[in-house]
């Protein structure tokens, strides 16, 4: 299913288990996703840019493949709040990896928005290299 956003439009994979790759649609891969965890995927990612959602919380996630060390960062940036921002030194501290680590696995994540990459920075405040994973 592709969605679109303001950003363009995103392409949206789907398991029993939750979300397998939300990703900016430029290389869509395998079939679209139908169902109710799609439907629900694209009113919360509408929701979002109407400025009606701060989170996606609530819609679960496929990690399947994905390291427990990926999993425990991409759940952390999950918790960061609407409007806050958290650096890549902070969060490695905290979850025992090195802020290049940190920044090499937000920019292969698959799930755009949903794990958002984009509230994580320099500890300097500049922005990082975030910019959507690549095909």
């Amino acid at each position: 299913m592709c969605i679109p956003t303001p950003l363009g439009p995103l392409w949206l994979e789907v398991s029993p288990l939750g979300v397998r790759r939300l990703e900016p649609a430029l290389y869509p891969r395998g079939p679209e996703a139908e169902g109710a965890l799609a439907l629900r995927v694209r009113e919360a990612v509408q929701a979002y840019f109407a400025g009606e959602r701060p989170d996606f919380l609530d819609l679960p996630l496929d990690y399947t493949g994905l390291s427990p060390a990926r999993l425990r960062l991409y759940e952390r940036v999950r918790l960061v709040p609407y409007g806050r921002t958290v650096s890549y030194g902070a969060l490695g501290r905290e979850l025992g990896l090195s802020p290049r680590a940190v920044g090499a696995a937000l920019r292969a994540c698959p799930f755009f928005l949903l794990v958002p990459a984009h509230r994580v920075i320099h500890a300097d405040g500049r922005l990082g290299g975030f910019r959507g994973r690549r095909g």
